[in-house]
């Protein structure tokens, strides 16, 4: 079947996942075409062979402003419906253009078509906004989809909790973890990896209180910042920092680490469960999504979650991660 698969732009966990599921669809013979925007598109080109094309679709240019989920959706509302209208004809066009017989959305409301069957890759089917309007609207969309894939074990201790219960719904799946990373040889052991991610301009704030703190610790540190640009700040020769890592250079990193501190997105964890690394988790502020995933992990006994990245004390949390070692 010729697929269309499509990762939202909201960060890069989403084009990470998508690119494990294309490897298992093509694995069983189905022929993949890809569409996206921003750094998700720009991840999605680096990764794949130079003759495949990445069709563009509009970028939701998602922004975290404030640690409140309700204020952050509200005011970039507008702008995520005009997006959801544009990716439909972009989608349409595409569909009719490629000869597409499938879409798999990885969390774009717009991407979906009533000629074809439409899936839905999320492990958000209930949302944890913290506001029922908002929780109500993302379900509206959505409706729009024929079938929904849970990159999840369907048991009660999986990863994502009741975020993905199958409640309400109809033809859901549970497919699986799809981790993107795999264990690899070749790097040298070493004490901790730092890696930076998410939606700005939260991502150059966590570096900003990380950055000094990791400069006086007297652990061996390797810092990946997340940019598809280089550029780095000068900090001591403890910690060697990277503007960003292909996926053969972060799974040589992730395994030679002996733990890691991350944003907990539901990418990122699939990848550390896969790998059994211990982790330093700090939500993105205003993603309730992210706080639940990382006080869940703490729960299961393998993460240390610091809810407020303003208040991280990097000695204290890597004492407790190193509990779990």
């Amino acid at each position: 079947m010729h697929t269309l698969l499509a990762p939202l732009d909201w960060g890069l966990g989403h084009a990470a996942r998508s690119l494990a599921l294309a490897h298992r669809l093509e694995g069983e013979g189905h022929r993949i075409s890809w569409a996206g925007s921003g750094p998700a598109a720009e991840m999605l080109r680096r990764e794949l062979p130079v003759s495949t094309p990445v069709h563009e679709l509009p970028s939701y240019r998602v922004h975290y402003r404030s640690k409140s989920m309700v204020w952050n959706v509200a005011r970039q509302l507008w702008h995520w419906q005009g997006t959801i209208r544009t990716e439909r004809r972009a989608t349409a066009e595409l569909v009719t253009r490629l000869g597409v017989e499938r879409i798999v959305s990885d969390s774009r409301f717009g991407c979906y078509d009533p000629r074809v069957e439409s899936v839905c890759v999320t492990h958000q089917l209930h949302p944890n906004t913290g506001f029922a309007p908002a929780t109500a609207a993302y379900r509206w969309q959505l409706r729009h989809f024929d079938a929904y894939w849970v990159p999840d074990h369907g048991g009660h201790d999986r990863l994502s909790g009741k975020l993905s219960s199958a409640q309400g719904y109809e033809n859901v799946e549970y497919i699986g973890p799809l981790p993107h990373i795999r264990g690899s040889e070749g790097e040298a052991p070493y004490d901790l990896l730092a890696l930076l991610s998410g939606p700005e301009p939260m991502r150059t704030r966590l570096e900003e209180i990380l950055l000094p703190q990791l400069g006086e610790s007297p652990l061996d540190i390797r810092l990946v910042r997340g940019l598809p640009h280089p550029g780095t700040p000068a900090l001591k020769t403890n910690i060697r920092i990277l503007p960003y890592a292909d996926t053969p250079t972060l799974s040589r990193l992730l395994t030679a680490a002996r733990f890691v501190i991350a944003r907990p997105g539901y990418s990122t964890l699939m990848d550390l469960r896969a790998l059994g690394k211990p982790a330093i988790l700090i939500p993105t502020p205003g993603q309730t999504e992210q706080a639940y995933l990382a006080q869940r992990a703490q729960l299961q006994g393998w993460a240390v979650a610091v809810m407020d990245q303003e208040k991280l004390d990097l000695g204290a949390a890597v004492a407790r991660v190193r509990q779990l070692i």
